[in-house]
Order: structure tokens, then C-alpha cells, then sequence
């Protein structure tokens, strides 16, 4: 039998198409204008209270006015007493932010970055007509077919967070994004969502939350603290730049933070240019990553690999830090890019040439010095002048050393421990002198000595059971992946994760930091079902039941994959399970 159809004023209620803890959202035509639009009812337990329904009118009426690409326009409003409150807007054909990422993770934190930059535009065009939003999170971010993002309810949910709290004193909805001041009932500003949307922009390029806890309660504790793993440690690719906006935009005191969100729009903007993302094509860009994120994805990771090498390459000669962040982030895509480590190989092989160069000069001033003391303090008796007939001949040139005492002198903190010299006084040769007795290889030239240094290895990912061999120790990696070791001369060590291929890492001698990118293990799927005939897809592709199903990861950022079984019986059976690196994980059609 046809369900009768509901209406609403001059709107008919096609179907329930969300609903959340403030309303239920439905998909409606517009009888009069003959549009689809989207119909926001509010629960009626929040519309029994008169106070909460006139604000409710109060911030759709200032929303209204708000006319922005990236804004969910608002049609229509009511909130008739003994009537239902509801808002009419645009009907979005899309999915919210938070279906896209749970659906499929972000591998790019480029991707995150475009995200927020749409965002962040609506926020600025929202602020500037004195609306604060105080509720950003995946749940009111729209993403439509053609990669527009769409911002929605303003203000909406806080003004009846107010209200249930006033009601309950409980908070209604997820706290995880909430500001610190708003967590501590200071007062709100713009900054406010400026942090929030500092959390979501975390969230999309690191795969999880900043502040995470058992209970809301732990959750608000930790966002009151403000404490959470720096970004660029639970991501590597997001790197120095990226990383420097995060916590910036996150910072605990709002005098912190940027002052407003366009000056974060406009940081996010630069960082999306030097890695060769035109800002003003960012709608297109995200149309292209929604459609096929896999193929999107593999060819970001070619267009930026390319352009953080040149760019790294252009800023050697005036900016060499930022040059090296450019080739780390390389590194984190492709750890064995031969360009980027062939030019670092360069770069450390100057540096320890450099270091050469300081210790043999310094030893020149020691020997130069010592010279000196031992000419003044021991002069030889004077000699007859030579005969006017004769060349000048240097007989038995005397051989001045260095006392075991010299006088101190300033050392560069970089410069290695110098070695006694002895000098010729004919021939002005300065000759290392060999106290230890060492074999010598060439006249006054002692066999090299492997060079020691420290080296930081930043291990992604890392966790409990990651270790480093260096062929003497088996050293436990903390869980932030970095770990400072103690090497001599051209070496290697092998990295070890249970989630992980094992790694021989080589290591070039005078190396001070090196990334290591992990192979995660592959996952596996398998279907099971007891129904004749039944036929399974893993992921849309066809697939035997009771065969596993490799999933591979490889060197993703994400060590958990959503992975779509679906069972061909009657009626079909879909189910979605996480898969983790070396992990096997059996569906059944009827469990």
C-alpha cells in the first residue's frame, strides 16, 4: 500500500534523508517553484521551548543573507507557534564530508588542505557579515558531484546546545571540535571556529582526531589541555609548512591563533601553490578527486613529487631549509626517489668536506701559533750571512712541534677534535703528527678514521614493537618514530614493524636525519556463505567465497582500509568490515 504523502506547508516530504541530534532532514519539492530543496524539521522536543524556537528563527534569518558559492543557501523558514519549525534550503546531491572520509580515508594531506581552503572561504564571507558559526565539523560539510563544498548550519546547533544545557546541563552533539574557551565557558569569537577548523583540517590529513577519549567528558578534559601528537609526527607528509598552519590554527589561547580565517585561507593557499595545485581551480581539482580518488591519487603523487624536486632544487642556493623540507616530502612519497637522494648524498658529502676543511684550517692556526711561541721562546744562534756567490739552501731544515699545551684558542662548536701537527720550517708543510702510532700510509698522513656522527631516523609508521638493528643493538622505537643513533663511517640498519616488510636502511656517512618509509603488509578479505549459489564482490570486483582477497597498502599513510563485501543472494547482503595491515579478516553473508 502507498504511504500517503506528508505535507508541510507548501512542501511535499519525498523521503527521510538524514537526521541528527537537532532535526530531521528531509528531501522536499517546492509545490509553487517546482524544486527539489532540503526540509530541516527540529525535533519537537527542542521545539517545545518558545525561547529556543525564536532563536532558532533569529539565526536563519541572519544566514539568509549570506548569498556564497560555498554556503548552503537557505530558502525558506518557519516557526509558527503550534506549528512545525523547519528550514528550507538547497537540496544537495552529494554526501557530507564525514561519508566521504569514513567511506575512504585521504592519502594526501594536499587533498585536506583544498577541503578546508572552501571552507575556510565560507567562514571568512560568513564572519565579515557577523555570523559565527561554532559548530564546524564533517557533519555540516557538504560535498556536492562537482567538488563544490558546501558549509551548512550556522550557529543552528550551538543556539540549541544552549538550550539543552540549560535544560539538562549536558552538551548536545560531538564535543570533539569544540575551542578550548568554548569547552571552558569563556567567550566566543571568530577565532572559535578558526580552531575548529583547524581540527577538521588535522582530522583530514592525519585520519583521526586530535582530542579522543573514552567518554565525552575525557574528550573535553583533553581539548581544556590542549595536548595532542603534532601533526607532522602522525603524518611525515604533511611536513613543515602544513604542519606550522595546524598548530597554529590549534593553538590553546586565541591571541595565538590567526586572528582571523582568511589570513589561514590565504597560508593554506601558499602551500597548495609551492606544491603545484592552482588555487583557483580547487572546485575541478576536488571534482576529480570525488569521482575517482584512486586515480586522482596516483597522479597527485607524480605532479608532486615533481614539483617539490624543483622546487627543492630552486631554494638550495637562497632558502636551503626550506629546499630540504621540499625533498623530505618527497621522500615521504617516494623514499627511493634517485634524484632527491642523489642531490642529499651531494649535500652531505659538502658538509663533511666543510667540516675537513674547518679542522685543517684550524689546525693550521694551532700549528701557525705554535710556530711562533717555539721561534720566540727558542731562538737559534745567528748564522754568518751567506756568501754573495751562493744560492740560499735551507741545510738540515729544523723540525718545529707542537707543545702538549698550546695556547687555547676558538674552536667552532662543528669542528672535530684537531690533531697535534708538526710543521717544517724550510718547506712550511703542515703533517699530522701520529702520538698513537698508526700506520702511515703516505709520508706525514695518517690512515683516515671512519667519521662518527648521530643520525635521526623518523620512522612511519612506528609503534609498539618497532625496533632498529644496527648489526650490534636491537633498539625499541618510541612511538613518536624517531630515534637518534649513535653510527660510525658508511653503515645500515635494518627497521622492523610486525605490521611492516622489514627494511635494510643504508646510511651514508655524516647523515644527521633520514626518513624511513615502512611497506605495510598486505590485509586480506574472505567471503564465506553457506547459500547455494551464492557469488560475492569484494569492492565491486568479483571474487571466490573462501578465497582471501589481498589487500594491499603498501606505503599509505592509513593503516586501515574500508573494504565493501557484498553478497549476490536474495536478498543481497552488503556488509562493511576495516582492514588492517597483516591482518586477515573472514565476512559471512549471514553474520
Amino acid at each position: 500500500m502507498q504511504q500517503p504523502i506528508q505535507v508541510l506547508d507548501k512542501y511535499e516530504l519525498l523521503e527521510r534523508v538524514g537526521q541528527g541530534g537537532m532535526a530531521i532532514v528531509y528531501r522536499g519539492l517546492d509545490r509553487s517553484l517546482k524544486r527539489v530543496v532540503a526540509i530541516k524539521v527540529l525535533h519537537k522536543h527542542l521545539a517545545d521551548y518558545q525561547e529556543a524556537r525564536d532563536r532558532f528563527e533569529r539565526e536563519a534569518q541572519a544566514v539568509a543573507k549570506l548569498r556564497h558559492e560555498n554556503i548552503l543557501e537557505i530558502f525558506d523558514f518557519s516557526a509558527k507557534p503550534d506549528s512545525e519549525a523547519y528550514i528550507v534550503t538547497e537540496f544537495i546531491d552529494g554526501q557530507t564530508l564525514k561519508q566521504a572520509i569514513t567511506a575512504r580515508p585521504i592519502a594526501f594531506p594536499e587533498i585536506g588542505a583544498m577541503i578546508i581552503v572552501q571552507v575556510g572561504r565560507a567562514l571568512a564571507h560568513a564572519h565579515a557579515g557577523g555570523i559565527l558559526h561554532r559548530d564546524v565539523k564533517p557533519e555540516n560539510i557538504m560535498i556536492r558531484g562537482d567538488g563544490v563544498v558546501k558549509l551548512m548550519d550556522f550557529g543552528i546547533s550551538h543556539m540549541v546546545d544552549l538550550e539543552r544545557l540549560t535544560v539538562t546541563g549536558q552538551l548536545l552533539g560531538s564535543p570533539a571540535y569544540m575551542a578550548p574557551e568554548h569547552v571552558e565557558g569563556r567567550p566566543l569569537d571568530y577565532r572559535t571556529d578558526v580552531f575548529a577548523a583547524g581540527i577538521v583540517l588535522y582530522q583530514l590529513c592525519v585520519g583521526k582526531l586530535p582530542f579522543e577519549g573514552k567518554n565525552p567528558h575525557e574528550v573535553l578534559k583533553r581539548i581544556a589541555e590542549c595536548k595532542f601528537v603534532d601533526p607532522r609526527t602522525a603524518n611525515r607528509r604533511i611536513g613543515n609548512r602544513l604542519g606550522r598552519i595546524i598548530l597554529r590554527a590549534m593553538a590553546r589561547e586565541p591571541a595565538d591563533r590567526y586572528s582571523g580565517i582568511g589570513l589561514m585561507v590565504d597560508a593554506l593557499d601558499k602551500f597548495l601553490q609551492e606544491s603545484g595545485i592552482d588555487t583557483d581551480k580547487i572546485t575541478a581539482e576536488l571534482a576529480r578527486y570525488f569521482s575517482s580518488p584512486a586515480s586522482y591519487e596516483k597522479a597527485l603523487e607524480t605532479r608532486l613529487v615533481d614539483t617539490l624536486t624543483r622546487r627543492g632544487q630552486e631554494l638550495l642556493d637562497s632558502d636551503r631549509p626550506a629546499a630540504l623540507d621540499a625533498f623530505d616530502r618527497v621522500l615521504t612519497i617516494d623514499d627511493k626517489n634517485e634524484k632527491v637522494l642523489a642531490i642529499i648524498d651531494r649535500l652531505n658529502r659538502r658538509a663533511r668536506w666543510g667540516t675537513i676543511a674547518k679542522i685543517a684550517g684550524i689546525a693550521a692556526v694551532i700549528a701557525g701559533g705554535a710556530f711562533l711561541i717555539h721561534k720566540k721562546t727558542e731562538q737559534p744562534p745567528p748564522e754568518p750571512p751567506p756568501s754573495p756567490d751562493l744560492p740560499i739552501v735551507a741545510e738540515n731544515p729544523q723540525r718545529v712541534v707542537v707543545p702538549d699545551d698550546p695556547p687555547p684558542l676558538e674552536v667552532p662548536p662543528d669542528a672535530e677534535q684537531v690533531a697535534a701537527v708538526e710543521i717544517d720550517a724550510a718547506s712550511s708543510v703542515i703533517t699530522p703528527v701520529n702520538p698513537t702510532k698508526q700506520p702511515v700510509i703516505d709520508a706525514g698522513v695518517v690512515a683516515p678514521q671512519p667519521l662518527r656522527y648521530q643520525v635521526t631516523l623518523s620512522i612511519f609508521p612506528a609503534g609498539p614493537g618497532t625496533t632498529v638493528n644496527d648489526g650490534k643493538t636491537v633498539m625499541t622505537v618510541p612511538e613518536s618514530g624517531l630515534i637518534t643513533l649513535d653510527l660510525e663511517g658508511d653503515t645500515h640498519v635494518i627497521v622492523s614493524n610486525q605490521c611492516c616488510e622489514s627494511t635494510d636502511v643504508p646510511i651514508p656517512a655524516g647523515t644527521t636525519k633520514l626518513p624511513v618509509a615502512l611497506d605495510y603488509l598486505n590485509g586480506a578479505v574472505t567471503a564465506m556463505c553457506d547459500t547455494p549459489n551464492a557469488r560475492v564482490l569484494v569492492d565491486d570486483k568479483p571474487q571466490d567465497l573462501g578465497r582471501a582477497r589481498p589487500i594491499v597498502f603498501g606505503k599509505s599513510t592509513m593503516n586501515v582500509k574500508a573494504v565493501t563485501v557484498t553478497f549476490l543472494v536474495d536478498p543481497p547482503v552488503t556488509k562493511r568490515v576495516d582492514v588492517h595491515p597483516n591482518e586477515p579478516v573472514t565476512v559471512w553473508c549471514d553474520k
